[in-house]
C-alpha cells in the first residue's frame, strides 16, 4: 500500500507544474494572435482575450480603449474563464493544459498549471466555486478541477457518449450541461456523481455557444442546422432550407426533464432571411431579460435580438468574430474578433458599431492561414448562409449527409467526409471525381455553396489549410482502453476477410471505387472506400449514414464479412479499428 501511495504521488506531482512567472509580451512585435476568447475582469475595468495563434492573454483597459498589455502564458489559448479573487482559468488547447492566473490590474501572475486530456476547449465554473468542468473533444472527455490554494488539481474524470464541446452549470448546482461538438445532442451529468443521467438529441448541429437568462429559467443556445432532404441549389439555399443558423430559447426545466419536448416549447431566432444569410454563430452573451446578442463567425458581424421578436439587428464588426461580452453598464458590447486581432465595440440601443481596439501589430497571414480564413468565411457562399466550416466542423464532418451536387446530381444525399488527416487520400468525394484538393475546393464553393468562383490562389489556399489537418489519435489511445491482444487479433480478421482489397494499409483506402452491395437513390452504387484512419472519431458509416455505430457496419448491415463473426472476433476486429 505504500508503494502504491508513492506511486499515486508521483503522478500526481508529474501532472502539475509549480508557479512560473508570466512573461511580458511586446504587443507592437507584428503577430497574427487570432483571440478565441474575450472575458471581462472581475472589477470590470479591463478586458482580457485568450489567444489562439500566440498563446497570450491581452489586457485591454476598457476606459482608455486600448491595449495595456499582453502576456505569454501558454502554446495555444482557446478558453478563458474567470473565477474569484481576480483568478482566471485559461485553457491551452495545443499544450494539452488547465493554466491558473493571477490577475492584478494590467499585470498576470501563472499560480498553477495541470496536464489535460488531449484537446481540451471549454470549461465553466459551478456557482459556489468550487467544481470546475473542461471539456476535451477527441478524448470524449468531461474533466472535474479543483483550485487547493492556488493548485489546480483534477478530481473525476466521465467519458462521454460524444465529443464535447461547451460546457454549462446549472444554478442549482445539481446538474452540467454539456453540448456535443459536432451534432445535435446535449448530456445532463449529476453534477455529485458525474455521471451522464441522459442525453437529449434534436435537430442541430455546430453548438458553439450556449447560456441561461438573467433569472435561469431559459437555456439560449446557438446552432446551425443542415437539411439533408434539402437539395444544393439557389432556391433552397436562398429561403435558408439547406443550411439554416439559428438562436434558440428553450425552457431550461424542459431541458432537464427527459420526456420533455423542449426542442418544441422553445423560441428561435432565425439568423438569417433570404438574401441574407448568417453563416456560422459562434458565442452567445446575455444583455437582459429580454434581449441577447450572438455573433455570426462566417459573416463577420453580431445580432441583437429581443425574446419573442421574430429576427434580430445586425451590425457589422470586424473578419471572425469568435467572443462577445456585455458591459457590466448593459450598454455596450465587445466582440473579439478572430482574424482581425481586434476588439469591436457595438452600441446595444443603436444597434451600430461606435469603435474598435487593435491587440497589436499584425503581420500579414501565410498560406495556410489564409486558408483558414477562407474556409471560416461564409460569404464565399451565396448570400452568406454558410462556410466550409459549416459541414465540416474544426475540419471534421457533422456527421450529416447534403445533397450537393456531388455526383453530378440531385436525389441521393451523401455523408459529410472529415478532411482530417485528407491530403494524402486522391482521388476525393464518394465517386472519386476529383483529383486534387484544389479541384475540391473549387468544386465545392461553386456547385455546394454556389459562391463566386474561386480565383487560383484562393484555391490553393484551402487546399493548403487542408493538407495541414492532422488526424487526432486515436480514440483508444485518447481514452486509455487500448487492447494490445484484440486489437493484434482484429487485424488479422481484418486481413483475413480481405478488407485491405479497399482499406490498404498504410493509409487504409484506395483511389479506386467498388460495389459493396449497396446503392444510393440515383442507383450509383461504386463508392471510393474512406481511409479507416480516425474511424474511432465518426458516429456514422456509409455513403448515407445508414450506420450510427461500427458494430451496426457489421452486425445490422453485414459489410463485407467473408465468414460470420463471433462475438468476441466481432469485438476483436472494432477494437483494431478504433486504433487506427
Amino acid at each position: 500500500m505504500i508503494r502504491i501511495a508513492a506511486i499515486a504521488a508521483a503522478l500526481l506531482v508529474a501532472s502539475v507544474s509549480l508557479a512560473a512567472p508570466a512573461s511580458r509580451v511586446d504587443p507592437s512585435q507584428p503577430a497574427l494572435r487570432c483571440p478565441e476568447d474575450l472575458i471581462l475582469s472581475e472589477d470590470g475595468q479591463f478586458l482580457l482575450t485568450g489567444n489562439r495563434a500566440t498563446g497570450t492573454v491581452s489586457i485591454v483597459d476598457r476606459q482608455e480603449g486600448k491595449i495595456a498589455s499582453e502576456w505569454q502564458v501558454g502554446q495555444a489559448i482557446v478558453d478563458l474563464l474567470p473565477l474569484s479573487d481576480g483568478r482566471i482559468l485559461a485553457l491551452d488547447g495545443k499544450a494539452n493544459e488547465a493554466i491558473l492566473l493571477k490577475q492584478n490590474g494590467d499585470v498576470l501572475d501563472i499560480l498553477s498549471r495541470v496536464t489535460l486530456p488531449y484537446a481540451p476547449v471549454k470549461s465553466d465554473v459551478s456557482s459556489d466555486g468550487q467544481q470546475i468542468c473542461v471539456s476535451c473533444v477527441w478524448p470524449r472527455k468531461l474533466v472535474s478541477l479543483h483550485i487547493a490554494g492556488d493548485q489546480l488539481k483534477i478530481q473525476r474524470e466521465l467519458i462521454l457518449p460524444f465529443a464535447p464541446r461547451v460546457v454549462l452549470f446549472v444554478p442549482d448546482g445539481q446538474s452540467i450541461l454539456v453540448a456535443d461538438n459536432f451534432g445535435g445532442r446535449l448530456a445532463i451529468v449529476d453534477a455529485n456523481t458525474f455521471t451522464v443521467r441522459h442525453v437529449r438529441e434534436f435537430p442541430a448541429h455546430n453548438i458553439r455557444a450556449m447560456a441561461l437568462s438573467p433569472d435561469g429559467t431559459k437555456l439560449l443556445f446557438a446552432h446551425q442546422l443542415l437539411n439533408s432532404l434539402a437539395v444544393t441549389n439557389e432556391n433552397d439555399i436562398h429561403w435558408g432550407l439547406v443550411m439554416s443558423n439559428e438562436l434558440r430559447w428553450v425552457p431550461l426545466d424542459y431541458v432537464l426533464d427527459a420526456e420533455a419536448d423542449f426542442y418544441g416549447n422553445g423560441f428561435m431566432h432565425p439568423i438569417g432571411e433570404p438574401g441574407k444569410g448568417g453563416g456560422d454563430p459562434t458565442d452567445i452573451a446575455v444583455i437582459d431579460d429580454q434581449q441577447a446578442v450572438v455573433s455570426m463567425g462566417g459573416t463577420g458581424q453580431v445580432g441583437i435580438g429581443k425574446y419573442e421578436a421574430f429576427g434580430l439587428f445586425r451590425v457589422s464588426v470586424e473578419e471572425h468574430p469568435t467572443a462577445v461580452v456585455v458591459s457590466p453598464e448593459k450598454d455596450v458590447v465587445y466582440v473579439a474578433n478572430g482574424f482581425a486581432d481586434s476588439i469591436s465595440l457595438v452600441d446595444i440601443d443603436k444597434a451600430e458599431t461606435i469603435g474598435s481596439i487593435s491587440l497589436g501589430a499584425t503581420r500579414e497571414p501565410k498560406l495556410v492561414e489564409q486558408g483558414e480564413r477562407l474556409f471560416h468565411n461564409a460569404r464565399l457562399s451565396m448570400e452568406g448562409w454558410m462556410s466550409c466550416h459549416s459541414c465540416h466542423t474544426d475540419g471534421h464532418t457533422n456527421g450529416l449527409s447534403s445533397d450537393n451536387l456531388s455526383d453530378g446530381s440531385y436525389g441521393a444525399p451523401k455523408r459529410i467526409l472529415s478532411l482530417l488527416g485528407k491530403a494524402d487520400t486522391a482521388p476525393f468525394g464518394w465517386l472519386a471525381l476529383t483529383d486534387t484538393l484544389e479541384q475540391q475546393a473549387k468544386s465545392s464553393v461553386k456547385t455546394t455553396m454556389h459562391g463566386r468562383d474561386l480565383t487560383d490562389d484562393q484555391a490553393s489556399a484551402l487546399a493548403a489549410y487542408m493538407k495541414s489537418l492532422p488526424l487526432p489519435p486515436p480514440i483508444d489511445t485518447l481514452q486509455a482502453s487500448r487492447d494490445q491482444s484484440a486489437v493484434a487479433h482484429g487485424r488479422q480478421i481484418f486481413l483475413r476477410n480481405n478488407c485491405i482489397k479497399c482499406h490498404a494499409p498504410p493509409l487504409y483506402t484506395s483511389p479506386e471505387v467498388y460495389d459493396v452491395g449497396m446503392h444510393d437513390k440515383e442507383l450509383n452504387r461504386a463508392f471510393n472506400p474512406p481511409s479507416l484512419r480516425g474511424i474511432g472519431h465518426r458516429n456514422t458509416f456509409f455513403h448515407d449514414a445508414r450506420a450510427t455505430s461500427l458494430r451496426d457496419v457489421f452486425e445490422v448491415h453485414g459489410h463485407q464479412l467473408a465468414v460470420e463473426l463471433t462475438d468476441q472476433q466481432l469485438n476483436d476486429l472494432i477494437q483494431f479499428l478504433r486504433s487506427l
